[in-house]
């Protein structure tokens, strides 16, 4: 039975705002002049031209167009800052530095434990934001963010966008994260088991459950993250054969189950590789079991 503070700020989220800490996703910095061409060699967007202020999501694909990492570029002026799926820090700070040719002008830093990061759910998460801090968010483009002040503290407001759950995310510095926690504090505070249900009624996907280097990003729903006109990157040779000659054979779908929901990582029977569950919860909102 879901508790009731949690469904409190379920329905919170769903109808009015919500709040969510997500420090423990990674937060990467990149410096340096070639910061945004090492990442648009590498993965499945087109994000070299990202003006300040800017951002997209994409993906870190290996030679065989399997999924390393989905992640959201945030552009500025002489860096540009990365969010990464929790537990993935360490892997793609290792790997982006792994791959830094010998004349590029890059620098790579993890401040991940350095950072507090919150999440703004529901339809008046806007509002709520523009009430709270003195930023002016009208308008404001998918993936991109702005500067702004927030319970006394110079803060970071990141709009979501179509790969991510939430409406808003605020990202400071850690020794920041107790004032703006206070700032925030009016509204409903999502739990990480009520906030991993709002994701998978949103029908995304999450490393360790639907992604992993066993799919590619055709087949787990994260076109926006793609471009297909950009030119090469890690990859691209197997995501166009996928796109050109159909060869996408399984995707990314969502369930509505009678009775018991199937765990994690069941097996679902089918055709050639079959497919499997990434994730199952119970939904309030439609009174059904889903995965």
């Amino acid at each position: 039975m879901t508790p009731e503070l949690d469904l409190i700020a379920y329905h919170a989220a769903r109808a009015s705002a919500a709040l969510a800490d997500i420090s423990h996703w990674g937060w990467l910095r990149l410096a340096g002049r070639d910061r945004l061409d090492l990442l648009n060699r590498l993965s499945t967007n087109k994000v070299k031209d990202l003006a300040p202020g800017a951002g997209a999501p994409t993906v870190l694909t290996n030679a065989n167009g399997r999924v390393m990492a989905a992640l959201t570029v945030y552009a500025g002026d002489g860096e540009a800052l990365l969010r990464t799926m929790p537990g993935q820090d360490a892997g793609v700070t290792r790997y982006l530095q792994n791959m830094i040719f010998w004349q590029d002008q890059v620098e790579v830093a993890n401040p991940t434990a350095k950072v507090a990061q919150f999440a703004l759910y529901g339809p008046e998460a806007t509002a709520a934001l523009e009430r709270l801090s003195d930023a002016s968010l009208a308008g404001a483009a998918e993936y991109g963010w702005q500067v702004a002040a927030l319970g006394g503290e110079t803060i970071a407001l990141h709009r979501g966008g179509p790969l991510e759950p939430w409406a808003w995310s605020v990202v400071a510095p850690l020794s920041a994260a107790d004032r703006v926690r206070a700032a925030l504090a009016g509204l409903p505070r999502l739990d990480p088991v009520t906030a991993d249900l709002l994701r998978i009624e949103a029908g995304l996907p999450l490393w360790g459950r639907e992604l992993s280097e066993e799919v590619t990003p055709l087949e787990t729903g994260l076109l926006p993250a793609i471009s297909f006109n950009k030119g090469c990157y890690t990859g691209q040779e197997v995501i166009a054969r996928q796109t050109n000659y159909d060869k996408v054979t399984r995707n990314l779908v969502g369930l509505e189950l009678a009775g018991v929901a199937p765990q994690t990582g069941a097996r679902v029977l089918g055709p050639g590789r079959g497919g499997f569950v990434g994730s199952a919860a119970y939904s309030p909102a439609l009174g059904l079991r889903i995965a």
